[in-house]
């Protein structure tokens, strides 16, 4: 019999059952029966009291043989790799063994280096060295993130990640403010055209469009005109006393002004005609008026020394009735418009030859003695427009065009308005139009004027008007201010025509802000510079701009879609402006010029017979009739213009490029 090992029986009968179980190696057991078994004949029993003498040692000495390790296969290692790049894999003596590496954690089944997050949670980590099988809460404080998009400074609080939620108001009354967790914030114009508040006072009838609070401006005008109506975008209509020169109604006073909101008398007006037959009286509504005087040298007003020749001085003496005479060297007419600066000299009006030449080389120059200069344009002709871009150049109703553009790209400001009223003013008083002639003494039309506000064509205002009004809401004449460079000081003003963009076809122009093309025929080919630029200076809510130098093409429509094309000479602009955080939300102003009466004359002759409303020597008569020069505008000490004042209304715009 063996010699049992010196075990306990209870432990000798585990390891004979893992053996048997196979747990201790696959290999420890075979089917062969063993030599040194138990018979029936043994004395020992397998309970609980027996002991290791009651063991046969045979029996005990091939169970340890049996369940002894053996070595590990080939197969045997291979089945050892885990596929884990964070454990060591060998096989000792037939057993597997995993060995954790440093530096690494093994979590819910996956490798983790150190310092990685937990997916589910960022507030916690893989510390291998405090807990390499669990993920490690990082302490209050650590910052973190929670994932959302809607949240900002994420910190760890009880190890869960929490943040401060994202405000997402853009302050604007027009949309719907959200915010998604994926994205962040967003805003979405409110749909239909709700009503809003932009917080301007300068503003009414506030409605969304588009996500913007847009509203009309607010009329400020008290038709005081000695008071200057502004409006603040936070206290709304402001209105402070002027000193500007101004009009009491009364004929017989001169050089009247503002002061303190009204109007205070000047200089009594000086009736005196040189006239010694007749008595000078000035009547506050009529303007001066003179009345025969009981004279033995007058018969009625006429002396009877008059020759009348204006280059003689005509005495008389009242005692003997008796005349003397001698020349003199006043300002005099010689009846001839080709002359001008005409003088008395040695008894004869005598006066310099006017010139005539307007340096257009595609009109021809004439000048008609009853008339005064003549332009006639000339069409066909070879000339040259100045610009190294076009080709092909010749005249084209009195103006040198060619053919072809430079490649200049024009950059436009992000300030501009498009007029949505432009009206002729209705005759010649503050408000309707400027003093062109700095003079307040004169004025035009003469039956409709005061304060020295010059606005002959105002006397077209109840023709041409209807039909200014409809082609401006119709969209068949659009005009647009650009103010480049804004601010507060100097600035410039371009005028152009346009349209609206087709990216923006359906935008209301006379309401919303839209986006326009403008015409590239107001552009320069070669610097893309506005051929309409008027130089002013902005000064809080009052602009003035242009002068002598600005010229502004303009088309006057006429009954029919038949349209009047002039040049306003010397335009001036004259107005306030609404600005709304810093931006000019509307305009309100006057823009004046003079257009010489011939270039009238010559527009209508230009005009087709079809849709005029009176035959053209009918409207050329009527012209005539009603308009009178009452501009100097080429210095030439002349009258050769008629005066006309545009009254401009307009709101935001966009210019978003040019059309051809």
């Amino acid at each position: 019999m063996s010699t049992l090992p010196p075990t306990p029986l209870k432990l000798w009968l585990a390891c004979a059952a893992v053996a048997v179980l196979a747990a201790c190696g696959d290999d420890l057991t075979d089917d062969t029966p063993a030599t040194d078994a138990p018979t029936d004949n043994a004395d020992a029993s397998f309970d609980a009291t027996a002991t290791d003498a009651d063991v046969p040692q045979d029996v005990a000495a091939d169970v340890v043989a049996d369940a002894a390790p053996k070595p590990c296969s080939a197969d045997k290692v291979a089945s050892c790799d885990d596929g884990l790049a964070c454990t060591t894999d060998s096989c000792v003596l037939g057993t597997c063994e995993w060995v954790l590496k440093p530096g690494f954690a093994f979590i819910n089944g996956t490798c983790h280096t150190s310092g990685a997050k937990d997916p589910d949670n960022t507030c916690a980590v893989a510390v291998p060295d405090i807990d390499p099988y669990h993920w490690t809460p990082l302490v209050d404080g650590s910052p973190c993130d929670d994932g959302s998009a809607c949240t900002i400074s994420d910190v760890c609080k009880a190890h869960q990640c929490l943040g401060e939620p994202v405000t997402c108001d853009d302050g604007l009354p027009c949309t719907a403010d959200a915010c998604l967790p994926e994205t962040g914030c967003g805003y979405v114009a409110l749909p239909g055209q709700p009503t809003c508040d932009d917080e301007d006072a300068c503003s009414q009838g506030d409605h969304c469009i588009a996500g913007d609070c847009i509203g009309q401006p607010v009329t400020c005008d008290d038709a005081n005109p000695c008071t200057n109506d502004t409006c603040n975008p936070g206290q709304g209509c402001v209105v402070t006393a002027s000193t500007v020169e101004c009009s009491d109604g009364n004929a017989c006073t001169t050089g009247d002004v503002c002061a303190k909101g009204a109007c205070v008398a000047g200089e009594p007006t000086s009736c005196d005609d040189g006239n010694t037959c007749s008595i000078d009286v000035c009547e506050p509504l009529l303007g001066c008026y003179h009345l025969a005087t009981q004279n033995p040298c007058c018969v009625g007003q006429v002396s009877i020394c008059d020759d009348g020749d204006s280059c003689t001085s005509d005495l008389c003496d009242p005692a003997s009735g008796g005349c003397n005479y001698s020349f003199n060297t006043a300002v005099c007419s010689d009846g001839n418009a080709c002359t001008q600066g005409d003088t008395c000299a040695e008894g004869a009006c005598k006066g310099k030859a006017a010139s005539c030449s307007d340096a257009n080389p595609c009109t021809t120059d004439a000048c008609d003695p009853s008339k005064g200069c003549v332009h006639s344009a000339v069409a066909g002709g070879p000339c040259d427009d100045g610009s190294p871009c076009t080709q092909d150049d010749a005249c084209v109703a009195g103006v040198c065009k060619g053919k072809g553009q430079c490649s200049c790209t024009p950059s436009f400001s992000k300030e501009a308005t498009k007029l949505w009223s432009v009206l002729i003013g209705n005759g010649g008083k503050p408000g309707e139009g400027l003093d062109l002639d700095n003079n307040t003494a004169t004025c035009a039309p003469a039956n409709n004027c005061s304060g020295g506000i010059d606005n002959a064509l105002g006397a077209l205002a109840g023709v041409a008007n209807p039909q200014l009004d409809t082609a401006v809401a119709a969209g068949s004449l659009m005009l647009v201010l650009e103010y480049k460079d804004f601010k507060q000081g100097p600035i410039q003003v371009a005028l152009y025509q346009a349209e609206l963009s087709p990216d923006n076809a359906s935008c209301d122009h006379q309401k919303q802000t839209c986006a326009y093309l403008v015409s590239s025929s107001l552009l320069d080919p070669v610097t893309c510079a506005p051929v309409v630029s008027l130089p002013g200076n902005l000064a809080g809510n009052s602009l003035k701009a242009g002068g002598p130098g600005t010229n502004f093409p303009f088309s006057l429509p006429i009954q029919g879609g038949v349209n009047l094309d002039i040049t306003i000479y010397g335009a001036r602009l004259q107005g306030t402006v609404t600005l709304t955080g810093g931006k000019v939300a509307a305009v309100d102003a006057i823009l004046a010029g003079a257009v010489p009466k011939q270039d009238l004359l010559t527009a209508i002759d230009a005009l087709p017979e079809e849709g005029l409303p009176l035959p053209k020597d009918s409207l050329k008569g009527l012209l005539d009739l009603l308009v009178v020069n009452d501009v100097d505008s080429n210095g030439d000490g002349t009258k050769d213009a008629a005066s006309i004042a545009l009254k401009l209304k307009g709101i935001p715009a966009v210019l978003a490029g040019t059309k051809p």
